[in-house]
């Protein structure tokens, strides 16, 4: 969902699209890197254990096929949820903080 700013200039109203894709483009990039970076943090971690891709769809509970998309670094097929709960089962922390 995309909410449109509306601008009031001498009583009308206007849409300032360009701020609202400006700042949903952030997000999204935003999330992408927050993807990006517990994707690595997970790699790392199966490749540190030295897992099989069987032995990893075992200890994460996944099918093989989500393995490999996981370890090929599909990040499009997982969600920051997943990748955390993922993490969280090779027995990592994962630290979340919010700014501003």
């Amino acid at each position: 969902m995309i909410v449109l700013d509306l601008l009031y200039n001498n009583g009308m109203a206007t849409l300032n699209f360009e701020s609202t894709l400006a700042n949903y483009a952030i997000a999204e990039a935003e999330t992408l890197q927050i993807r990006t970076d517990l994707m690595l943090a997970l790699q790392g971690a199966i490749q540190r254990r030295g897992w099989s891709p069987d032995e990893a769809a075992k200890a994460l509970r996944l099918a093989r096929p989500r393995i490999q998309n996981l370890m090929n670094g599909e990040i499009s097929r997982f969600s920051v949820e997943q990748l955390i709960q993922l993490l969280t089962l090779v027995g990592q922390e994962v630290h979340i903080s919010v700014e501003g």
